[in-house]
């Protein structure tokens, strides 16, 4: 059945992907986005300008859309200070997102769906995680601030009455216009030889495919229990297997070689973290409950596909 269905942060490299597909569908979709020269970008039935740190528009215009549900894949990861975008997208998430959730239930909306990362698991061992593995709730600096703020969020989600709250966990987002793809700023440092090994290279990596992002999502518009899903790939990698990859796949030099101890004085901490110590996440619920199975089931394929070295 047709739905009418809300997607904010519809100009981010979820969005994009999916608002062709749910109108493909038939859904009767309304685009939100804050800054108004991005709005001929979108393929939408209709495009509004709104900020979602403003909660009296936000209402309005939910008010006037009457959505069946909507979608939050609001991020600030372009920015070009990494602190910067952990401290705003930490904003959209405390605020933003509540102020959204706020408006949704006010028009009366069923379902709502957030976006959620699997890096916000605390690291335990060399386990690959699932939904019910804690949040680094303790993690240090602005990284501690964005997980007590999804943490916030995922609760506020999941005890609002009147409406069914749904969490999608991503892994690193790759494909098309990422950070991943040629000009992003992974493949700018894996081409600088700016993103090196560090130790034995056993930090885990759970990668999520934008289509299979944006395919979820269409899943779960009415089917699926309320809660959090990880939606990552069937393959789980270490830095030591990726990275080396995804750089001769870029044509790009070998990554370098450091001791933990040259890391840390030459890369920021999170970076460090993330090669050496996060790790993975399972899709097991997902596969379990929707029978889903991710078009890219493995990194490798979709990181060739990146540089043409797979059919896309």
């Amino acid at each position: 059945m047709p739905l009418r269905v809300v997607v904010a942060g519809a100009s981010g490299v979820v969005g994009r992907a999916l608002l062709p597909q749910l109108r493909e569908r038939g859904h009767h979709v309304t685009a939100l986005a804050r800054r108004a020269d991005r709005l001929n970008e979108l393929s939408a039935d209709e495009v509004v300008a709104v900020d979602l740190l403003e909660p009296d528009a936000l209402r309005i215009q939910l008010r006037r859309c009457a959505p069946d549900v909507v979608i939050d894949q609001t991020s600030a990861f372009g920015a070009a200070d990494p602190q910067e975008a952990l401290r705003r997208t930490a904003k959209l998430r405390e605020r933003g997102c509540k102020n959204l959730l706020d408006a949704a239930v006010a028009a009366g909306a069923r379902r709502f769906i957030a976006q959620g990362m699997t890096a916000a698991y605390r690291a335990h061992g060399h386990d690959v995680l699932d939904e019910e593995s804690p949040l680094w709730i303790d993690a240090p600096g602005a990284w501690g601030e964005l997980v007590r703020a999804l943490a916030s969020m995922e609760e506020e989600l999941f005890t609002r009455s009147g409406i069914e709250g749904v969490s999608l966990r991503y892994g690193a987002l790759y494909g098309p216009d990422t950070q991943y793809a040629p000009g992003g700023d992974v493949h700018a440092r894996v081409v600088g030889s700016e993103l090196p090994l560090v130790g034995d290279g056993v930090g885990l990596t759970s990668f999520t495919h934008v289509e299979d992002a944006a395919g979820v999502i269409l899943e779960l518009l009415e089917g699926g229990d309320p809660g959090a899903y990880n939606v990552v790939d069937n393959e789980p990698a270490e830095s030591c297997e990726w990275l080396p990859a995804y750089a001769r796949m870029a044509g790009a030099p070998a990554p370098v070689a450091l001791t933990l101890e040259q890391a840390q004085s030459q890369l920021d901490w999170l970076t460090v973290h993330q090669l050496t110590e996060q790790r993975g996440a399972t899709n097991f619920r997902l596969r379990e409950t929707l029978g889903w199975k991710p078009t890219w089931p493995s990194w490798r394929e979709g990181f060739a596909a990146l540089f043409g070295l797979w059919p896309s």
